[in-house]
């Protein structure tokens, strides 16, 4: 029996696999463009610190007060009276520079340290400030600002973009 003429093998189109290989392209582009990191911009996000860093160690100020013999820390819910010393102590990763500002009740913020430098001094964790403050009398509040900086900055001027203020609010009877 004769078969006849075979058929002619079937064509291999290339238009599949193009389509699919411009597919994956156009895909793998999306996901380059999509997941790519942004940079920040500097002016309008200031340094914030270390990435990873513990809180417990970032940069600040451990007050205590002295009322009588007793020494304690401040806490938020302290409430301070007239005649209480407070004592200040760095905290932190690192050395920096620190300018320490207060405010008692409406009289106008002034530098308690440094006290007679043009310039902030550098400090270190774990240093205890020089400053011997008692609490004035009349009732308020107290408001104590570190500002930590990388570099010396001129005591009394404005803060910086990356400079980090550390602020604390405490009551007094």
């Amino acid at each position: 029996m004769s078969a006849g003429p075979k058929p002619p093998p079937p064509r291999r189109s290339f238009r599949r696999p193009l389509i699919l290989a411009g597919a994956l392209a156009f895909l793998t582009g999306l996901a380059f463009l999509v997941a790519r990191p942004s940079v920040p911009d500097p002016t309008t996000n200031p340094y914030a610190g270390k990435r990873g860093g513990s809180l417990a160690k970032s940069a600040g100020l451990l007050i205590r007060y002295r009322r009588g013999d007793e020494v304690r820390s401040v806490e938020p819910q302290t409430v301070l009276r007239a005649g209480d010393g407070l004592e200040f102590k760095v905290r932190g990763e690192q050395t920096s520079y620190l300018e320490l500002r207060l405010r008692d009740g409406a009289a106008p913020a002034r530098t308690i340290f440094p006290t007679d430098a043009p310039m902030t001094p550098r400090v270190a964790p774990g240093d205890t400030l020089p400053v011997a403050l008692a609490v004035g009398p009349g009732g308020g509040k107290l408001v104590l600002t570190a500002l930590f900086s990388d570099r010396p900055r001129s005591v009394g001027a404005p803060p910086e973009p990356d400079t980090l203020l550390v602020t604390a609010v405490v009551a007094k009877e």
